[in-house]
């Protein structure tokens, strides 16, 4: 964190630099729009050439000028001038990988808070949630946002809630990581999930259940069993997906958020079925908002593809493309692909380069390297981006690898890929980020002495692998652009506890390799300019400049000199987007 001495000096040099911008944007006696001047506020650009100002004008929906006060008045003539009081000013925020869609239902669902992991508290909320019949899909009871630490419980949590009065009520428990879920034993039955079932499946696919040793389920499943249950579910309506969808709309822009890449929005999380024209999963959700005018903030959206399935999966993204075309504030310019599943135990899909300590098991990624290799040459030639979750280092140095051959065959190619998540990094593919121009974005929220990293992970992977968890200061400074992502809804989508926990590494049971905290400004880029990069939008939005849209936000407290404590508890007074307050009472 920088004191005040020396954001001081930066402040003053970099106002040496602006009058360029000022002039180039100095407003028109022709043009009747009224022109709004914020002044007395401490702005972050996001600009690195000038970061600081003091004095921003907005005219309609574009920025007219940002700098020094005297500059910005004269450049801005007749003008609506507030008074920030000392308000912090910045752009308004990209989230670089979410799920915002599937984060609205669970604000309109039941979600389980609680994290002690307790069978009997666990009952009790669900018995209530019985009572409501609020959080129903169907005639399915589902509950969301289930601490992963339950699952270890798997069989104790089947011994409560599929027996006495909850026998005759399906209940579906949907874990936080959205790779993991929990049914009961009518609910389960229902989806085919049976002793049988899991008896003919190979090895390989037993995996994704939870079972005794008569392949009797317990319940638990995870990322391909959690598809087959998700198949037989109820579908919830038109009507209600719209609502949830505008919930998180609302949510996002709460935490001055104003704009993100959904990255699952059709298709299946996991690529455990191939995308088809005839599952469009939330799309339709957009469609309604943007035409409605309720998406209030700038969307790009990835469908997850299949690489196994060759070039058609491409064919099928260029299809929902046309299909979904000149939807308001969206855009669908790439494709999504899961390179792997996730490290928990019980879980233990993610793919490393070295076998899980407690089964002596190798989890192979979930593509085969030349057919990815081939997708993305193609998606890349294609002018389409391309997105990849990849957790273990594996899987990384995989990914890594099937960038580097598109770089080999399109070598004129200048679109960015992202990997997101990069769990674990093996230190000699580090360098390859910025070489092969590969942003990390990256959810460091998760960067925590907490259960969730050492009990749920680290006594099950190999050291060194574990020492290179969420190594975001060694890919920094190897010049990687690191851009900032949630994974909402598996946490939350708040920028400022995602900047306090990536400063501090910090948790309840310590600090978690201190040597790779980011510093604050770092992030800040991470959650604006960087991430505008992600959805390519970089030369509308991001930063504030002359002739960019007016997406601002303003904050209750200095994010950049308050203490990281202090950090944490920042609240957004109100969020613009083009011009216009879509949260809060905005100037």
């Amino acid at each position: 964190m920088r004191c005040h001495g020396v954001r001081t000096d930066l402040f003053r040099a970099a106002l040496g630099l602006m009058g360029a911008a000022i002039l180039a944007g100095t407003a028109s006696a022709a043009d009747p729009t009224p022109v709004t001047l914020l002044y007395n506020a401490h702005i972050f650009t996001a600009d690195s050439t000038h970061p600081y100002a003091d004095a921003v004008a907005i005219r309609g929906d574009t920025i007219l000028a940002v700098g020094e006060l005297s500059a910005v008045e004269k450049a801005a003539g007749a003008a609506n001038k507030i008074d920030m009081q000392g308000k912090f000013l910045m752009p308004g925020m990209i989230d670089a990988h979410a799920h915002p869609i599937a984060g609205g239902t669970t604000l309109v669902q039941a979600t389980y808070p609680d994290t002690n992991d307790s069978i009997p508290a666990l009952a009790a909320f669900v018995k209530e949630q019985m009572d409501k019949k609020a959080s129903l899909l169907g005639d399915v009871l589902v509950i969301d946002d289930l601490d992963i630490g339950f699952w270890a419980h798997a069989a104790g949590i089947d011994a409560v809630l599929s027996t006495g009065v909850f026998a005759k009520q399906p209940i579906v428990l949907f874990g936080s990581d959205g790779h993991t879920a929990w049914a009961n034993r009518l609910a389960r039955t229902r989806a085919g999930i049976t002793a049988a079932y899991i008896k003919k499946l190979s090895p390989a696919d037993r995996q994704y259940y939870g079972f005794d040793s008569a392949f009797n389920p317990n319940g638990f499943l995870v990322d391909a069993g959690k598809n087959v249950l998700d198949q037989k579910l109820p579908k919830a309506s038109p009507e209600y997906m719209v609502a949830a969808g505008r919930a998180a709309v609302h949510y996002m822009n709460s935490l001055g958020i104003t704009g993100w890449l959904d990255a699952a929005v059709a298709g299946v999380v996991g690529g455990a079925t191939p995308l088809s024209v005839k599952d469009p999963g939330f799309l339709p959700v957009y469609e309604a908002l943007g035409k409605s005018g309720e998406l209030t903030a700038h969307v790009v959206a990835y469908p997850v593809v299949r690489p196994n399935d060759g070039f058609q999966q491409i064919d099928v993204v260029e299809a929902l493309r046309a299909k979904y075309q000149g939807i308001p504030n969206f855009s669908m310019p790439g494709l999504k692909v899961f390179a792997d599943g996730v490290a928990e135990i019980p879980s233990q899909t993610a793919a490393l380069t070295k076998p899980y300590i407690n089964t002596g098991r190798s989890t192979p990624s979930l593509f085969t390297p030349d057919k990815m290799n081939a997708l993305v040459t193609e998606a890349d030639r294609r002018g389409l981006r391309v997105h990849v979750h990849a957790i273990g280092d594996l899987a990384v140095k995989q990914t890594l690898d099937a960038f580097a051959a598109a770089r080999a065959a399109n070598p004129s190619g200048s679109l960015p890929f992202v990997m997101t998540h990069a769990q674990f990094v093996d230190a000699e593919d580090i360098p390859r980020f910025a070489q092969l121009n590969v942003i990390a974005a990256l959810q460091l929220l998760w960067a925590v002495a907490d259960p969730s990293t050492n009990e749920q992970i680290k006594p099950f992977i190999d050291p060194v692998i574990y020492g290179q968890l969420y190594p975001a200061r060694s890919l920094l400074e190897a010049g990687t652009t690191i851009a900032g992502a949630s994974d909402w809804p598996v946490s939350t989508a708040n920028p400022f506890l995602a900047i306090y926990q990536a400063e501090t590494r910090s948790g309840p049971q310590g600090v978690i390799q201190p040597a790779q905290r980011m510093p604050r400004a770092a992030m800040l880029y991470a959650y604006t300019r960087n991430s505008a990069e992600v959805i390519g939008m970089a030369d509308k939005v991001g930063t504030l400049a002359p002739g960019k849209l007016a997406d601002l936000v303003a904050v209750d407290r200095d994010v950049l000199a308050v203490s990281a404590e202090d950090l944490k508890g920042a609240t957004v007074i109100w969020t613009m987007l083009a011009g216009k307050t879509v949260y809060g009472t905005g100037p």
